[in-house]
């Protein structure tokens, strides 16, 4: 029995019928089924077209998981360059979307990275490489390679911005490399040339820029090097300084003693020691408050971070955290003092009024390094992995102090920093 749909809607049914035109030209009426049929198929070409655009890298995913045109991701709003020690190559994290917006080769087991003050040039050690890799920091791409000798490590720029320094271990040198012309400078001696094992572990220049202060390892001293000479300094510290902190006004340098579970304190001013206070075991990770009037130091064997102040030299506090702190930052107005808990997963946040651990965060495998957006609305936390294979990038929200993403990466990220180029 046919359907009776006399009650219904009248739906015009078109035909596809041969139209006279003028000129004597045909044309075609289109029916319903052939519009369907058309949007169907330029839906079709709309998917392949996206798969194309995203397979060629013009869509990326954001730490939230939604596909984010690289056109976005390349605002102006700033960029966290990663070293994947594993991978021999760095990740470009875009900081407005968490999107990974470039993965750059760069020489062999890259290890320490820095960027110039404006934030146009990045710099890599490739340890096993003998090499610097040079960054474009807005096109994203290694613009030159300069041979140093073996193994560099930890590196910084001068603060008038016209050279790098660079720190090798096991060799007792530190290379200069002139970035006008991105040319090896000189290579200076420091301590025993024939030393063998770890030996500057850290570099750091005083604000005026004059000095710049090298911990050497295998030496127990800081190695002091005028800048304009190349005359080196050694005061002596306690057994294997590891890092150093400088204050604000550039008048005392701080160096933590791993095995001697120490900080050493330097007057810079006139290059002599001061004393050697005692610490929690194995003194490492060191930062000194915005205010110029705290040091605080991680104590990566027994779990704790050591205050001590500036001016007395006396010990503030014994602070409990994570398991294996590395690594200590503050935030601008020093409120909050940040530690990497690289065997426990986690970042303790420490009020520095009250010197308590105030929120335990728990981030991805082995956190070794972390640094704030321009803004310091982000924290970035660098996860090497477990048994260093592929790691992870934490973004935390400070507003809240709450995860809120996380970015796969390559194998063994490590150290990280974050510029603005634009």
């Amino acid at each position: 029995m046919k359907k009776d749909l006399s009650d219904s809607p009248k739906i015009p049914k078109y035909r596809a019928l041969m139209v006279r035109l003028p000129e004597g030209h045909f044309g075609c009426r289109i029916t319903s089924w052939t519009l369907r049929y058309a949007a169907v198929f330029v839906i079709g070409i709309a998917l392949l077209v996206g798969l194309a655009l995203s397979s060629a890298g013009l869509f990326e995913r954001s730490y939230a998981g939604e596909a984010v045109p690289r056109v976005l991701q390349t605002s102006t709003s700033g960029r966290v360059f990663v070293v994947n020690t594993g991978s021999n190559s760095v990740s470009v994290i875009d900081d407005g979307s968490g999107a990974v917006i470039a993965s750059i080769p760069v020489g062999e087991r890259p290890i320490r990275v820095v960027a110039s003050s404006d934030g146009q040039k990045v710099y890599v050690s490739n340890f096993h490489d003998a090499s610097i890799s040079v960054i474009d920091a807005v096109n994203l791409a290694v613009t030159a390679t300069i041979s140093v000798p073996p193994s560099p490590q930890e590196s910084d720029i001068t603060i008038d911005g016209t050279r790098l320094f660079v720190v090798h271990h096991p060799q007792q040198v530190v290379s200069v490399i002139g970035l006008a012309t991105n040319t090896l400078l000189t290579v200076i001696p420091i301590g025993d040339t024939m030393a063998f094992g770890k030996t500057a572990t850290d570099i750091l220049f005083t604000p005026d820029g004059r000095y710049a202060f090298v911990p050497n390892y295998s030496q127990n001293v800081v190695d002091v090097i005028d800048t304009t000479t190349y005359a080196v300094t050694a005061l002596p510290t306690g057994a294997q300084p590891r890092r150093v902190a400088i204050t604000p006004n550039g008048e005392r340098v701080f160096v933590s003693d791993f095995t001697g579970d120490s900080v050493t304190a330097v007057d810079a001013l006139s290059l002599s020691v001061i004393d050697t206070i005692p610490t929690g075991t194995g003194a490492r990770g060191i930062a000194i408050n915005p205010q110029g009037t705290e040091v605080y130091v991680t104590n990566v064997r027994d779990r704790t971070v050591t205050v001590l102040a500036t001016d007395t030299l006396t010990v503030l506090g014994q602070i409990r955290v994570g398991d294996k702190p590395w690594n200590v930052i503050f935030n601008a107005d020093g409120s909050l003092a940040i530690v990497c808990n690289s065997g426990s997963d986690t970042v303790s946040l420490i009020d520095t009024t009250t010197l308590t651990v105030v929120n335990t965060i728990a981030v991805g495998n082995g956190p070794f390094f972390l640094v704030f957006n321009e803004d310091q609305t982000k924290l970035y936390v660098s996860n090497a992995g477990e048994n260093h294979e592929i790691g992870t990038l934490t973004i935390i929200d400070t507003a809240t102090y709450s995860v809120i993403g996380s970015v796969t990466l390559e194998r063994q990220p490590f150290d990280l920093v974050f510029v603005n180029p634009f």
